[in-house]
């Protein structure tokens, strides 16, 4: 697999940190994830601000809104995973070469998001298991588009097949640091959120949180994507 050779061949310390277990690929994500926090943090602020302006100019926050959940925030996603995964390999771009890189992979990226969330949607208008289990072997379709250059149709597929046979393990992977995050963006939502009221609801604070965490999780998901390379190769 040229992907995973290529990672092999530039960041030996892959090879040694092979896990699905989301306690140590969360550990090395906070260990990673320092030099790269700012950058990323910028690409995931979309995220934060548009609600609020939706909020507050519904109509045209509404269609900024779809527009940005249909277009931009595949991109913006594309360019934090590239950002990631050079940092991986020890040459951190500049912010602005990552959005590039993802621009340059814009119609792949938005398409392929669109098939995901129409596929994993209909999974769950049939009793919602076959949405969850989709969703789970889909998951890393973006991620094959902006780091392994496959178009929308072939991130669909690449993901699918590199899931294969390790479906608990990525389950639990997902599972585990949505529940690690989720309580404390709740707690932290409530907490804050009931102190401030009015002046910052719980939503506004759950989504800033979120928004905080967002660079950890980019971190993550592209170890977690990186090791199941590794494991498929390994298995070859």
């Amino acid at each position: 697999m040229k992907g995973v050779d290529l990672v092999a061949h530039e960041d030996p310390s892959v090879m040694q940190n092979v896990t699905l277990n989301p306690f140590s690929l969360l550990q090395r994500s906070l260990e990673l994830v320092g030099p790269i926090y700012g950058p990323l943090l910028i690409l995931a602020s979309p995220g934060f601000i548009i609600p609020i302006v939706a909020e507050l100019i519904p109509l045209a926050g509404g269609i900024l809104n779809l527009a940005y959940g249909l277009i931009g925030a595949p991109i913006l996603a594309g360019a934090a995973f590239w950002l990631v995964d050079q940092h991986l390999k020890q040459r951190t771009p500049p912010l602005g070469n990552s959005l590039d890189r993802a621009v340059s992979r814009a119609v792949p990226l938005v398409f392929g998001s669109i098939l995901l969330v129409l596929i994993v949607s209909l999974g769950m208008l049939l009793f919602v298991l076959p949405g969850i289990y989709w969703g789970v072997r889909l998951a890393f379709t973006l991620y094959a588009i902006a780091l392994e250059d496959k178009g929308a149709t072939e991130g669909l597929g690449y993901s699918w097949n590199l899931v294969r046979g390790r479906w608990w393990g990525v389950f639990w992977a997902f599972l585990a640091v949505a529940l690690i995050f989720g309580i404390a963006i709740l707690m932290i939502s409530f907490f804050v959120g009931g102190i401030l009221g009015a002046t910052l609801g719980a939503a506004v604070v759950g989504n800033a949180a979120a928004t905080a965490v967002a660079p950890i999780l980019d971190i993550y998901t592209v170890l977690l994507f990186r090791s199941l390379q590794q494991l498929q190769a390994q298995a070859a």
